[in-house]
């Protein structure tokens, strides 16, 4: 059974590329499919079939949901066909960054192709990243509900770093999906500097000795200690969903 892990949330600015990032990393041969308007998982390889292992293929969506709805409800589920046609092509673990305002559309559209999709040998799971913005708990809640009679497997990533999250609602929005947790950080601005310049890929390659000629010896041991943190505490977040992804 090949298994497909969708990474959703309909609101913008949460993690999700983050979240499927940390995937990545915790599965490397793991083919991506990029929903976004404009791409940003560049640091991956440009895939050239459908599903290539290890690497990234960007489906270019419309950038907000006024442009989504103003082109009428048929062209823009026609905009997905070449992702819905990927996930049919799929041989191998595969990856799904959904965009933001792309979430609901895609999943509504799977909620009907998921028993074809089984029957052709593709099992579809789901992780929905949150964050403490209202909104983003709402939006889990739909996308959770939504793909419970579909998704083989439902996992929440709940996102600290841009503040705590309730846990009496946190745990609400969850219900029995598998949670789990990525707390806070507070990087300097030059580490995120080198983050974003690298990010999560780039971190175990980081040369200390030239980044001390960059900076100083101090802050690159300060800058190493707080990446190589921040990464092991991703992918620790993306723990339960990568298993899943792998045992298929």
């Amino acid at each position: 059974m090949t298994r497909i892990l969708l990474v959703a949330q309909e609101t913008g600015g949460v993690g999700k590329s983050t979240i499927t990032r940390g995937l990545a990393e915790a599965v490397p041969d793991a083919a991506i499919l990029e929903i976004e308007s404009t791409q940003r998982l560049t640091e991956f390889k440009a895939g050239k079939g459908n599903t290539e292992p290890g690497s990234v293929r960007h489906f270019p969506m419309r950038a907000d949901r006024a442009a989504i709805e103003a082109s009428g409800g048929k062209a823009a589920r026609a905009e997905l066909d070449p992702v819905v046609n990927a996930l049919y092509a799929a041989t191998t673990a595969t990856l799904v960054d959904i965009g933001a305002n792309t979430s609901a559309s895609l999943l509504g559209i799977l909620q009907d192709e998921a028993p074809t999709l089984r029957a052709d040998g593709i099992e579809l799971g789901l992780v929905v990243v949150v964050a403490a913005e209202a909104g983003a708990l709402a939006d889990a809640g739909k996308l959770l509900h939504g793909a419970k009679e579909w998704a083989a497997a439902r996992f929440v990533v709940a996102n600290a770093v841009r503040g705590a999250i309730d846990p009496v609602i946190l745990k609400r929005v969850a219900g029995e999906a598998v949670l789990t947790h990525l707390r806070g950080f507070e990087l300097e601005d030059k580490t995120r500097a080198v983050l974003a310049a690298g990010q999560l890929r780039g971190i175990a390659k980081l040369d200390r000795a030239k980044l001390a000629k960059e900076t100083s010896p101090a802050e690159a041991g300060r800058i190493l200690r707080d990446l190589t943190g921040f990464r092991l505490a991703v992918m620790e977040a993306v723990k339960p969903a990568a298993l899943w992804l792998i045992e298929g």
